[in-house]
């Protein structure tokens, strides 16, 4: 009988983790890291600071998905280069230093957010050259967050090369807290509303990535729903790891 994999996920209170770690509670065995636990089960740790207590858990955990970060897309640079850059670089050596055998990286269509006041190209996917950052009202912009989440991609890219270690990133959509219901057409965002990802479909996405071929060394996926008209690629997704969304915007 084939051992049930562990699965350790970060940042596993926040919305993306709890609704990832409810997915996946009797499909795999879980270790939930964040550092402000709410719940039972969950291991306090803050990433942002190397602690060989919390680095002791990935010790056990075949795959790691890591969700922990500054989720303010209107963050400053001050404030978001320990919990979105430092954490990140502090996971990849847990990673290493221990049993994990893939890293799943939580990264954001904001690494490519300049792409939508440019209509070319017609489709955006993981070789298409990245623009991170994207307006958000007047005098905000998420340059430093979408900046970051590219340096996390190309930093699992180093340790794929560098040290074998499988390294997934998905550029993940929309996905809104709670029920995250279809977007309504007249908040007045085409753009965002076409990068909207259901529940179903995030969790799906990311189960595929944990289950993907382990001869995967580096890849970067879209995560978004089937939503009509996006130029989200993501026929790159379903070749890579399976993904095969139910929902979308028609």
């Amino acid at each position: 009988m084939n051992r049930r994999k562990t699965v350790l996920i970060t940042g596993a209170c926040g919305n993306l983790g709890t609704k990832l770690s409810h997915h996946l509670q009797d499909r795999f065995d879980l270790i939930l890291l964040d550092a402000r636990p709410d719940g039972p089960g969950v291991w306090e740790a803050d990433l942002r600071y190397w602690d060989e207590e919390w680095v002791g858990l990935f010790n056990g955990a075949d795959t790691v998905v890591h969700f922990a970060a500054t989720a303010s897309t209107r963050a400053e640079w001050h404030e978001i280069v320990e919990p979105n850059l430092d954490a990140v670089l502090h996971v990849y050596n847990a990673a290493t230093r221990s049993t994990v055998q893939r890293v799943i990286f939580a990264s954001s269509n904001h690494a490519m957010g300049r792409y939508e006041n440019i209509p070319q190209p017609e489709t955006i996917g993981p070789l298409t050259p990245p623009r991170p950052g994207t307006r958000i009202g007047e005098g905000h912009d998420s340059l430093p967050y979408g900046a970051l989440k590219l340096v996390g991609e190309r930093v699992g890219k180093c340790y794929s090369d560098a040290l074998g270690l499988s390294t997934i990133a998905v550029r993940i959509g929309w996905v809104q807290s709670g029920d995250n219901p279809l977007p309504d057409p007249s908040n007045g965002s085409e753009w965002l509303n076409r990068m909207w990802l259901s529940n179903q479909d995030f969790c799906q996405l990311f189960e595929k990535c944990i289950t993907a071929d382990p001869s995967i060394r580096y890849a970067v996926v879209n995560g978004m729903s089937n939503n009509a008209g996006m130029r989200w690629d993501i026929e790159h997704t379903r070749d890579v790891v399976g993904y095969e969304p139910e929902d979308g915007i028609r």
